[in-house]
């Protein structure tokens, strides 16, 4: 069943579901800058556009875009700031 997920009065948006017992998540951010707490580690991958994320335990803020992934492990909070729109796939692991 596809589950959706809104935060930060919809700027960030995503769509939910599973494939072979991982959950994963496809979603939209609106430019804005953005904090989120981890429940899983996050294996994250920018699909389109690109966003500057501060992972935990990092000073700076580092520029992914498009094909590129980063981890994020449990019960940590990351930043992330976007200029444009960007879309993303997320599996919780």
């Amino acid at each position: 069943m596809i589950k959706v997920n809104e935060y930060y009065d919809g700027k960030v948006k995503s769509l939910g579901n599973s494939l072979n017992g991982v959950p994963f998540t496809v979603g939209i951010i609106e430019p804005g800058e953005y904090s989120f707490s981890t429940e899983k580690e996050e294996h994250m991958k920018v699909v389109h556009g690109a966003m500057e994320v501060k992972l935990p335990d990092e000073d700076n803020f580092k520029i992914y875009g498009e094909g590129e992934k980063f981890i994020v492990p449990s019960g940590k909070t990351f930043t992330v700031k976007v200029s444009q729109p960007v879309s993303y796939v997320c599996e919780y692991r």
